[in-house]
């Protein structure tokens, strides 16, 4: 049984849904939304615009085993008995703040792991608009940081590297707060980056609470190794560097990228699968970013470019990625 991901373009999209009926745990959709077919299983959608021609992306999840629907409690899921994956999306009322959207999003998405017996979240995605924005005294990633941590406290779930998963959290152009997530019935390994401070060790200086993310994760899921690398960007300690040298950005994003490919056991770039989505805030930096991009891997990774906000007012990009010891395109 194999289990995987792949980058569609709307050109491509249909013809794939058609051939994996019946094994789509998941399908996201950036950019501008097109019509899909019922494979699609409830696909998201993410308002964030996406840097090519054809102006939309899919990220699709599969599996080779048969998959089964799984909703529970305004979370929408599928599993293949192996992997479970899942979302929940709030809209945003006048009188929520991001905080409130966040322990919720939380709350519901404990109370499905624990319905469907899939104790181990790996890796989450976050995308809500104005991320860096103040909302009642407190920039909204700060709140959705301090959200996310009550979540966890009133669930009893510890905040340690053995039991939280890889991560990111992105600003989308419209919308509430979209989360997308996947789970396992065993945990995944941690994996921490040696040039960087944990995240959820942060000081205050970042907000009342720290993010609760590791900077990687890795898991044997279906009996192959996947490798799940949270958003990475320019930092060092816990300390943006370069700001405002996107250049400069751009190349410790990718060294810190690095770092954590060389943590994992039996690397091999020749043999993997590696998949990219790299967020930049400002269009200009496309040309330069892509060439970086493209210097450090080659034709050896699948990558999607995407405008989006980054969590951190100086930050240009980040780069989140997935990585898979074969060919698991399934």
């Amino acid at each position: 049984m194999k289990f995987g991901l792949d980058y569609l373009t709307p050109f491509t999209i249909k013809d794939y849904l058609g051939r994996h009926e019946g094994h789509v745990l998941g399908v996201i959709g950036f950019g501008y939304p097109i019509e899909l077919p019922a494979t699609a299983r409830s696909p998201l959608w993410i308002d964030i615009p996406v840097l090519d021609e054809a102006g939309t992306s899919l990220e699709v999840w599969v599996s080779s085993a048969q998959v089964s629907s799984c909703d529970y409690e305004g979370v929408c899921g599928a599993t293949d008995g192996n992997v479970l994956f899942g979302s929940v999306i709030l809209p945003q009322s006048s009188d929520e703040t991001m905080q409130m959207l966040a322990k919720q999003a939380y709350m519901r998405i404990f109370s499905f792991l624990d319905h469907h017996a899939y104790p181990s979240l790996l890796r989450v995605w976050h995308y809500f608009p104005k991320i860096t924005e103040d909302e009642n005294g407190l920039e909204r990633y700060r709140g959705f940081n301090v959200g996310r941590h009550e979540a966890f406290v009133a669930s009893a779930r510890s905040i340690n590297e053995e039991s939280i998963p890889a991560a990111s959290v992105l600003g989308s152009k419209s919308g509430g707060l979209t989360v997308y997530f996947m789970a396992a019935k065993q945990p995944g390994k941690a994996v921490e980056n040696p040039r960087q401070t944990s995240a959820y060790h942060y000081p205050q200086l970042f907000g009342p609470r720290s993010p609760i993310f590791v900077r990687a994760l890795s898991a044997t899921l279906s009996g192959q190794q996947c490798f799940f690398i949270s958003g990475t960007a320019s930092i060092v300690g816990y300390e943006t560097v370069h700001q405002g040298d996107a250049e400069k950005q751009a190349g410790e994003t990718l060294l810190n990228v690095r770092t954590l490919f060389q943590q994992i056991p039996l690397y091999d770039v020749t043999h993997g699968r590696i998949l990219l989505k790299v967020y930049l805030r400002h269009l200009e930096h496309l040309a330069m970013v892509k060439a970086k991009v493209r210097e450090e891997f080659g034709d050896r990774a699948s990558v999607v470019y995407l405008h989006s906000d980054i969590c951190r007012s100086d930050l240009l990009l980040e780069i989140e990625g997935a990585y898979f010891t074969e060919d698991v395109s399934v």
